[in-house]
């Protein structure tokens, strides 16, 4: 495995105590982060963890009528694809921040259409894309922004660490049915959609700066685009060698996004709801605890000794073995419930937490500064509306009616989920072999000459 040389000097102890503000030398002392914007960057994704939320709490507490319940697993997910496409525009049209302010308002806006109508199918539908597009189009301002004003030492580690107060969102909404207080699910999560994003905004408005390398490089600036890199980044680091092409460095970041993505909503929400009925809720409970404990374990501790090439396969790799072990269980048994399977089902969110980091880090440090928001967003609505096509049918399809039923369409539906995983994993490798390392460097090698 590729060690990144920029960051092994530096043992875990050294990161926290200088990620918590406190130097260990003088010169640690000049590579500062804004903490308050990137509070406020993670209230937007605790947001986002909620809002994404939004669609499967109305299936799980039965808001929304039992024949409907495919559209609550996968419209806002969908509808999430096209606010990605039209947050990429925003964050390289406007600036991250604004980009920010605005998708962070659209949540409220959608939240505030259910209240308003809250028996109105046609309503609730509106509220699902308004919500969907708004949360998912969330993360390319928050990802972009914090890979354009985070130091590159710990640049992997914040981008890792932010994106796990989506987890911590998701958890909030579904444990008032975890202490029977299922009838307060959807109050809870309604509440979150209106006070976590005016938290976002205030915090956004009063402490997030518009990204100099962002200004710089469009005009927006006089600023020398070196110099604007250098204001972020403060000491010197590797410049970022983008070998591969744009075409490829696509096309891994919507494969492996689309892998995730599926492994997320799939094992998060959906095999609950259709296989393991018992576990419906407290699976995305759950999930959310153990996936916002393993990516902070994994932002501090462990994201700056492996290269991102590295990473990426270990990530992936995980995530077809355990999934291989939950779907051998489940053939050999039969169980539909009971503490093995809960387990299992329980450390797939280990590989599901670690794509996801995968993703969170490589989405931004791949791209360019000036058209970074856009490839990040065609990349993210292509994930999110095939991610939420694969697991629509899915749900549609391979919903067992019966017990009888139950076999057939579980052994169906994790082939075609295996076959999803491995894809992912071979793109990692292909990634491993013939893409260029970003960990620790400055990504100030995408837009100037050394």
């Amino acid at each position: 495995m590729h060690m990144n040389k920029n960051n092994d000097d530096h043992d875990a102890v050294k990161r926290v105590t200088r990620a918590s503000g406190q130097p260990a030398s003088g010169a640690v002392s000049k590579a500062k982060i804004p903490w308050l914007a990137v509070f406020a960057l993670a209230m937007g994704m605790l947001v986002y963890g909620v809002a994404e939320s939004y669609g499967p709490v109305t299936a799980v507490t039965s808001l929304i009528p039992q024949q409907y319940y495919y559209l609550s697993l996968s419209v806002a997910f969908i509808a999430g694809g096209f606010g990605a496409l039209l947050a990429g525009y925003l964050t390289d049209k406007i600036g991250r921040k604004n980009s920010f302010m605005i998708v962070a308002a659209m949540v409220l806006i959608g939240t505030a259409i259910f209240l308003a109508a809250p028996t109105n199918a046609v309503a609730l539908v509106i509220s699902f894309i308004l919500v969907g597009m708004a949360a998912i189009g969330m993360e390319t301002p928050i990802l972009t922004a914090l890979s354009e004003f985070i130091p590159p030492k710990y640049r992997g580690n914040l981008l890792t660490i932010v994106q796990n107060f989506g987890n911590i969102g998701v958890a909030i909404v579904f444990i008032p049915a975890i202490i029977g207080l299922s009838a307060a699910q959807d109050t809870v999560a309604y509440a979150l959609l209106l006070v976590a994003p005016l938290i976002a905004l205030v915090l956004g408005y009063w402490f997030v700066t518009e990204s100099r390398p962002w200004e710089a490089v469009t005009g927006k600036a006089t600023t020398d685009v070196k110099e604007a890199w250098k204001s972020v980044e403060k000491e010197e680091a590797e410049l970022v060698q983008p070998t591969a092409g744009m075409g490829f460095r696509y096309l891994f970041i919507t494969v492996i996004g689309i892998v995730q993505d599926v492994a997320f909503v799939w094992i998060t929400y959906d095999i609950g709801f259709l296989y393991f009925t018992d576990y419906s809720s407290l699976i995305p409970l759950i999930g959310g605890i153990t996936m916002a404990i393993v990516g902070i374990i994994v932002g501090v501790f462990f994201v700056h000794r492996l290269s991102r090439r590295s990473f990426a396969i270990v990530s992936y790799g995980i995530l077809v073995v355990l999934w291989a072990l939950l779907w051998a269980y489940v053939v050999a048994t039969g169980s539909t419930a009971g503490l093995p399977l809960l387990l299992l089902v329980t450390i797939l969110f280990i590989p599901t937490e670690l794509t996801w980091s995968t993703r969170a880090m490589l989405e931004p440090e791949v791209f360019p500064t000036k058209s970074r928001g856009r490839w990040v967003s065609y990349a993210r609505t292509v994930v999110w509306i095939v991610a939420g096509v694969i697991t629509l049918l899915l749900s549609v399809y391979y919903f067992p009616s019966s017990q009888a039923q139950f076999s057939y369409m579980f052994n169906v539906s994790s082939a075609i989920v295996m076959v999803i995983f491995l894809l992912g994993l071979l793109l990692s490798v292909a990634w491993y072999f013939k893409g260029f390392e970003t960990g620790g460097k400055s990504l100030a090698g995408h837009d100037v000459v050394a």
